[in-house]
């Protein structure tokens, strides 16, 4: 999200300065560039001479000046006497003046993110898609398969958010971003959802070369064993509802804990990573038939050789996809080691293509490279 607009008129000129100054060394900034003002003239003057967006926070000494001002801005109310809430006659919200300034920017973010969303909802913006990489076992490739596919959508393009819900993550070794937050996030899940949207803003990590947003456990390994799916659905419904993503990218484990079932059942599409083993094999059906019907599976086999020597047809499904065998990774030493496959991450990307995964843009851009 690039920063907004914050026009702030205050006749408390004090307060004002505290609350610009608190912004500007704080990671609010990153979000956020506030501009002051201590007399309605000047920014009535500011108003009409652009098209301003964002939001504009007055005290109660002159927001009836503009409540039926047009403007694109978002109007708040900052008040000495009302706490957070709705003004009954505009609808307009109310901020309480006496709350921390990290509360009250964070509240004046999310509602900032609610009517950004509201806007990009009316003009038909497309649905993030929800893939998920999940396995019956272990040693599948499920990370390997869910970061190579976010960075072959990322290099074309799209906007995509690696989610890992693993209990213990790897992650960290392959994508180079500020680690450690997922905890901090947690909180906020477990205390604040409604606050959830502007803190996922804040918290997470940006791998700046692959351009990949990201999440992932560090050592939560206890707090990832008492999150609830219900706490996973509304993680992933705020990440939804902030419009930035084509594509989220969940990296699932091999376990039926239910932050995984949920993480299953709210994708659009699973890509159920099989190898050529009895044991996965026999693994992966009982699993299946297990959790019910769900229609958005795809079986790929993921270490493939060229030759299959396992019986399939249990599975009652066809197998979508055939994912190679890298010899190079059968012992990582380095996280080059892990990019160095052009083969594996190209196929990715085919997968996602052949699984009709893929849409919009990105699917014609598939289209064009196969027709070449």
């Amino acid at each position: 999200m690039k920063k907004f607009q914050l026009y702030v008129l205050d006749d408390d000129e004090e307060y004002a300065q505290r609350l610009a100054a608190y912004i500007r060394a704080s990671e609010f900034g990153e979000r956020m560039q506030v501009k002051l003002f201590s007399k309605s003239e000047l920014i009535l003057e500011v108003l009409d001479a652009q098209q301003a967006v964002g939001v504009l926070l007055v005290s109660e000494t002159y927001y009836r000046l503009f409540l039926d001002r047009r403007t694109n801005l978002h109007k708040m109310i900052l008040s000495e006497t009302i706490t957070n809430s709705l003004d009954a006659e505009t609808k307009v919200p109310f901020l309480y003046r006496f709350q921390s300034l990290h509360h009250l920017l964070t509240r004046l973010q999310a509602f900032y993110a609610e009517k950004l969303n509201e806007e990009r909802s009316s003009h038909g913006t497309n649905k993030t898609s929800v893939i998920s990489v999940y396995s019956s076992s272990g040693n599948s490739g499920k990370t390997m398969t869910a970061i190579h596919l976010a960075k072959q959508l990322s290099f074309r393009g799209e906007r995509v958010f690696y989610l890992s819900l693993e209990s213990v993550s790897s992650t960290s070794l392959w994508l180079m971003g500020e680690t450690g937050r997922f905890s901090q996030l947690i909180y906020y899940l477990k205390s604040s959802p409604e606050l959830l949207g502007p803190k996922l803003q804040l918290l997470k990590s940006v791998d700046l070369q692959l351009r990949i947003d990201y999440l992932s456990p560090n050592d939560q390994i206890r707090e990832m064993q008492e999150i609830s799916g219900e706490q996973i659905r509304i993680l992933i419904d705020t990440l939804i509802s902030l419009n930035e993503y084509e594509y989220i990218i969940i990296d699932l484990e091999a376990s039926v804990h239910p932050r995984i079932v949920k993480g299953l059942e709210v994708s659009d599409h699973i890509i159920w990573l099989v190898r050529d083993d009895l044991n996965d094999v026999y693994k992966t059906k009982v699993l299946y038939k297990q959790l019910g019907a769900m229609h958005n599976v795809h079986f790929v086999v993921n270490k493939y050789t060229g030759v299959q020597t396992n019986d399939f047809s249990e599975l009652g499904r066809d197998i979508a996809f055939n994912l190679p065998y890298i010899p190079e990774w059968k012992s990582i030493r380095s996280p080059e080691q892990m990019w160095a496959s052009s083969l594996f991450s190209e196929q990715a990307y085919e997968m996602a293509a052949a699984l009709c995964i893929i849409k919009g843009n990105a699917a014609l851009r598939a289209e064009g490279a196969a027709a070449s």
